[in-house]
């Protein structure tokens, strides 16, 4: 996340908790620790912690993954990968690899898909 980000964010947070007890070193402290952090996630845990609380977060709470955008960016990878599979189908005169293997397309999906996250870690 941005430093100028980070701010908008952490002020975000001071304006929703009006009682937070915040000095220049807390701030600096928030700051460290929101640059290195994913924005997305950042930002929706913050809107999701200000809706459901009234309490002042920890860092933790805000810099923690998000499980939506998680999610949204799993969809996202996943119908890339999708697209990317029905382009060289269209474009290969071959069976689909599903039936070349003897399997459902459901199955190699499956299979595809836990290659490709294995590959990412």
């Amino acid at each position: 996340m941005e430093r100028e980000d980070a701010k908008k964010l952490f002020k975000k947070l001071a304006a929703s908790y009006p009682s937070w007890k915040v000095d220049r070193t807390i701030a600096e402290n928030w700051l460290e620790e929101l640059e290195p952090a994913d924005a997305d996630h950042c930002w929706a845990n913050a809107r999701e912690h200000i809706r459901e609380s009234k309490f002042a977060p920890s860092i933790a709470e805000i810099i923690k993954p998000n499980a939506r955008i998680e999610a949204d960016r799993e969809i996202e990878r996943t119908r890339k990968m999708l697209e990317e599979q029905d382009r060289i189908r269209q474009s290969a005169s071959s069976e689909p690899p599903w039936k070349r293997e003897g399997i459902s397309r459901e199955e190699w999906m499956r299979r595809t898909i836990a290659a490709h996250k294995e590959s990412q870690s």
